[in-house]
């Protein structure tokens, strides 16, 4: 009898334990985990950069950037390598640990250059180690140029 007592009482620690550590991980958004920012290096480039904390990652597949100008659109993206990952709820996955940069080619139309700014949307997901996952988030970055740099 004491050893099944030992046994519940343990048990008891372990899923206080692991609620403590995900009631944690709830209370912080994905932007504690995850950091978005962005360089527009000339009028028809734009470097991304992410900052993911050392427990999580972002899924490859979720990363999707779309320009809020009308007649501006996106031309070319270049993803760096990935890291294969098996995970829990998506099994072999594509994933991206550190920081990473992404850098995305760009055709502006008239209005986005007489403006002289850029609006884009960026989302993302990703999960912790822990296996607490985030819902998408998404962010809206602005850039303002010189209307006619090249």
């Amino acid at each position: 009898m004491d050893t099944i007592l030992k046994r519940v009482l343990i048990l008891l620690v372990l899923c206080w334990s692991a609620q403590a550590t995900a009631d944690n991980f709830e209370n912080l958004s994905a932007g504690n985990f995850y950091r978005l920012s962005g360089n527009l290096i000339s009028e028809n480039k734009l470097v991304l950069t992410y900052d993911i904390n050392e427990c999580c990652y972002i899924y490859k597949r979720s990363l999707t950037f779309e320009l809020l100008e009308s007649e501006a659109v996106l031309s070319g993206l270049a993803f760096p390598e990935a890291l294969s990952h098996k995970d829990e709820f998506f099994g072999d996955v594509e994933v991206y640990r550190g920081q990473i940069k992404l850098v995305l080619e760009l055709n502006l139309g008239q209005t986005a250059r007489q403006a002289g700014t850029l609006n884009l949307k960026a989302r993302h997901q990703g999960c912790s180690d822990e296996g607490i996952c985030f819902l998408p988030e998404e962010n809206i970055l602005s850039f303002s140029f010189f209307p006619g740099l090249n």
